[in-house]
């Protein structure tokens, strides 16, 4: 069963009317627009885990959500499984309904705001900053548990200058564990992209660090983290 032809008889047609272009990398599919310069995407990954397992997500430059959050509301990275090209077609018309019902709403209602950081703190000076802030808070570069610390840090001290360091050390840690390079995104400030040496893979950490810091309770960056890690994983084992 070749599911790149079932996504296009079940959603293909119904996304590019709305605008959204279509990219298959391997085991990865990507439907991705652009409205008013920020970018929306419905990314779906078939699991290497599990089998006949797929994720599907949906996601603004600032948000992110799984397919279940709008079919029971978990929060919860969830797969849809399926047993034969019946079953997986229906995931796939269950969707298109989630995305007619809900998903643009979504899309909607999540456009970004304020998506600008009150500073660059790419630029000099800050960088010394930065590395106070690492030997302060006892932080490494390549250790998933800084974010650990980060999230801690920004749950019980969220002041501007914490989330702009913690903005500006996620933006290392991408680059020291996954790869990738600084550029300065006129909707967002300093952002990292091509992440996995993958073209176009970009993630803005002032973004993740401030949505964090806003609602620690519904966020997490290591969820984040490990989510784009996972991505990255599947995107480079498949060039191979």
């Amino acid at each position: 069963m070749k599911i790149s032809n079932i996504i296009k008889q079940t959603i293909g047609k119904k996304l590019a009317a709305s605008n959204f272009a279509y990219e298959h990398i391997n085991n990865t599919w990507f439907f991705t627009r652009v409205v008013n310069g920020f970018k929306e995407t419905i990314q779906i990954d078939k699991s290497y885990w599990t089998e006949n397992a797929i994720r599907i997500t949906f996601m603004t430059e600032s948000e992110s959500v799984y397919s279940f959050y709008f079919i029971d509301g978990s929060k919860m990275e969830k797969f849809h499984y399926y047993k034969d090209e019946e079953s997986l077609r229906d995931i796939f018309i269950t969707l298109g309904k989630i995305i007619d019902q809900y998903a643009l709403k979504w899309f909607e209602e999540n456009v970004p705001k304020d998506t600008l950081p009150p500073a660059n703190f790419l630029d000099k000076g800050w960088f010394e900053k930065l590395q106070k802030f690492v030997e302060v808070n006892n932080l490494n570069f390549k250790d998933e548990n800084s974010l650990k610390t980060i999230e801690a840090l920004l749950s019980s001290e969220p002041t501007e200058e914490n989330v702009l360091l913690s903005s500006y050390f996620l933006g290392e840690f991408f680059i020291h564990t996954l790869d990738g390079e600084w550029y300065y995104d006129q909707n967002y400030g300093p952002s990292i992209k091509n992440i996995g040496g993958i073209s176009n893979f970009n993630r803005e950490p002032y973004q993740i660090s401030n949505s964090f810091a806003s609602n620690p309770q519904n966020n997490s960056i290591i969820n984040h983290y490990q989510a784009l890690a996972g991505t990255v994983k599947n995107l480079q084992g498949n060039r191979k």
